[in-house]
């Protein structure tokens, strides 16, 4: 079994179908549908609502036109007008359920919820649970609610964000999105310096660190002791040096908790061609980008930076003319 339904059935991965709430519930609707739903050929028991989402349980309302009792097990036939439906109610589900065996007469309205399944090639619903109705409207207001429902809600293909969805469940990948956060922050904000208290004082910055924070918050011993505040800040502090690791950000000045970002604009442009002239000299030699990265990891400031940041930093010498490439790894002074 592959992980995709059938081509045009659904785009959503097998493993993500549960998300959607539709999965889990009985889906109201006339007999007739539940005939003409579509097969999946991959999954026993797995039918598709107009290509939308995958139907495994459903609900019917009609009036009980047929009763075969057996041993183990009473058959309805349930006729909404539409069509007719077995409907096999095992005696067991009373036994577990703590009642006697209920049982229901031949032209009484009843409301079914069951789940789909084949017995000799044809469809029919194994009863999770059968009750009557009382209120002589109670069809009408079923036809209704399931026609209404019918041109809304299952109307709707269900595209969840997945990216949302691990993001509010999984603690790593909201760490991950407060990292977002705060690169955002910086590069919105046209931010060249901060104060770490700052960063943290920072609402949303603040917001997303707690959330972090709290999921991580795993014993309800940790739950009892936990400080909002100074967890959020925990998680801040790391991810800065995360960015520290990264050649995102230095320390500047530890007595003030300084940090000053490193960026092409602000002086690692001017580094490298500061880098450059040192080594190439007054003959103006090329000077490979191994060669600016040894005088860049040299200094306190740039001693995390990156070869990734510094091709694209060079990338922007080479627009802007100050620079020009004389081979694959080689640059020249212009």
């Amino acid at each position: 079994m592959g992980d995709k339904p059938e081509e045009g059935s659904s785009s959503l991965p097998v493993r993500f179908w549960g998300l959607n709430p539709l999965f889990w519930t009985h889906i109201k609707m006339f007999v007739t549908e539940v005939q003409s739903l579509k097969d999946n050929s991959d999954y026993k028991g797995v039918y598709w609502y107009s290509n939308n989402f995958p139907v495994v349980r459903v609900e019917v309302t009609g009036y009980i036109v047929s009763i075969d009792v057996r041993e183990k097990l009473t058959t309805y036939g349930v006729d909404d007008g539409s069509g007719t439906i077995s409907c096999c109610k095992w005696h067991s589900l009373d036994l577990k359920a703590g009642r006697g065996q209920e049982s229901y007469d031949l032209g009484q309205l009843v409301t079914v919820q069951g789940k789909i399944s084949v017995f000799r090639e044809q469809r029919q619903l194994t009863v999770d649970l059968i009750y009557p109705e009382t209120d002589p409207n109670a069809e009408v207001l079923f036809w209704l609610e399931a026609v209404n429902l019918s041109n809304t809600v299952y109307k709707e293909p269900f595209n969840p964000s997945l990216e949302e969805f691990h993001a509010r469940h999984n603690p790593v990948l909201k760490e991950t999105e407060l990292k977002r956060a705060i690169l955002t922050h910086i590069k919105e904000n046209k931010i060249v310096a901060f104060q770490f208290q700052n960063l943290c004082f920072e609402p949303d910055i603040q917001q997303l660190a707690r959330e972090a924070a709290k999921q991580k918050c795993t014993s309800e011993e940790k739950a009892k002791k936990w400080d909002g505040y100074h967890e959020a800040t925990k998680i801040i502090r790391q991810i800065i040096k995360d960015f520290e690791k990264d050649g995102m950000v230095y320390l500047k000045d530890s007595r003030k908790d300084l940090y000053q970002v490193i960026s092409h604009e602000h002086n690692l442009g001017s580094a490298i061609l500061k880098a450059m002239g040192k080594i190439s000299g007054p003959s103006g030699l090329s000077v490979s980008k191994w060669a600016i990265m040894d005088v860049l990891h040299s200094s306190r400031t740039f001693q995390h930076v990156t070869l990734k940041q510094v091709e694209e930093s060079l990338d922007k010498l080479l627009q802007n003319s100050d620079v020009y490439k004389q081979s694959e790894n080689e640059y020249c002074l212009v």
